[in-house]
């Protein structure tokens, strides 16, 4: 029913006013040429006139497409995420499409929930940034394959077997920031990394060792600390670092709320930012640039992330098979108050 109680208009409305056949009208709005121009036009004006609208759920069971894609990411209290769900959105808009979205927040049980919906075709194709990289992740993607529902990763990636995926040079960019480091004279540098049980945060981790490597400085297990992604997991990881004793003049973060966190735990202390200790962070969140000091931090296009995800999966529904593709952007190391070459080793 309308607002105002009556029935919606339908293509038998619109024959009757017309003064044609149904299949005719049918015709006219589905674009077959067969129609002559005065009975298109005279179809077309009572269609207007009587403010019809397909109906979706018809369409759709006609093509047999939704018109929707499903999009799951893990917390969106990360301004990151965030950035990507509107870069998925802008782009689904423009190309005819609606996102239904959905947050697991990082739990496996709304993960696995969310893929059993999808699975029944309530959508056309998936994007997807999971909890974590396993073995239970591949057997949801490998079931919506089989079902034509093509997936296309964002922000992840399962090596050996999927690489319809939209990345960054998680390795390379973490060499970067922590060359960036050594280039102005640390030495001891920690590292707060990201969940262990995710690939990017184990490449992140890489390039830190690797830039190591490459100055000659010996990596040391007991300075990496493993976090969260939240500020409290940065501010923990402080206090475990003092706790043991370590001295180091730099962090090293594999995301910005974790550098926020650690920074904000030194502040308590009274240690001085980048006086005594300097702080990289990784994603360049809006509010990087507005904590006291800025943060450097490394930027990764969070927002173009979501819109190239959106053309690949759109590639993949409307060819109706599977174009695998792994597209990599470039990130920045993006230079603010948060470093400075160091004084001495701090010792905490």
């Amino acid at each position: 029913m309308t607002a105002k109680g009556k029935q919606p208009v339908t293509i038998s409305d619109i024959a009757r006013e017309a003064g044609v056949a149904k299949s005719t009208v049918s015709k006219v709005l589905s674009g077959v040429a067969s129609v002559s121009q005065n009975t298109r036009e005279r179809v077309l004006e009572v269609a207007r006139r009587l403010n019809y609208h397909p109906s979706v759920v018809a369409q759709s069971l006609k093509s047999k497409k939704t018109r929707a894609i499903g999009l799951v990411l893990p917390n969106i209290m990360n301004p990151f995420f965030l950035y990507i769900l509107k870069g998925v959105e802008d782009a689904a808009i423009e190309n005819g499409y609606i996102v239904v979205f959905c947050e697991s927040d990082n739990k496996k049980n709304k993960e696995s929930l969310y893929f059993q919906i999808f699975e029944e075709r309530w959508v056309d194709g998936v994007i997807f940034s999971g909890v974590e990289d396993d073995s239970e992740e591949e057997k949801y993607i490998k079931s919506l394959h089989e079902k034509g529902i093509p997936v296309v990763l964002i922000d992840r990636e399962i090596e050996g077997y999927f690489t319809n995926a939209v990345l960054i040079d998680n390795k390379g960019a973490a060499f970067t920031a922590t060359t960036y480091l050594l280039e102005l004279g640390h030495r001891r540098i920690a590292s707060i990394v990201g969940p262990q049980n995710i690939k990017i945060f184990v490449k992140r981790l890489e390039g830190y060792k690797v830039a190591l490597s490459k100055y000659g400085v010996d990596f040391d297990p007991r300075m990496v600390v493993e976090g969260d992604l939240s500020v409290e997991s940065g501010a923990a990881a402080i206090q475990k670092l003092m706790a043991e004793g370590l001295r180091f003049t730099a962090v090293f973060a594999s995301n910005d709320l974790m550098a926020i966190g650690a920074m904000k735990e030194l502040q308590r202390i009274g240690i001085k930012i980048p006086r005594d200790i300097s702080i990289v962070g990784f994603d360049d969140i809006p509010l990087a640039a507005l904590v006291t000091p800025s943060l450097t931090t490394v930027s990764q296009p969070a927002y173009e992330m979501g819109m190239e995800a959106v053309n690949l999966i759109k590639k993949n529904i409307e060819s109706g098979k599977a174009i695998e593709s792994k597209i990599i952007l470039p990130t920045k190391l993006v230079v603010r108050e948060s470093v400075a070459p160091p004084r001495g080793t701090l010792d905490l």
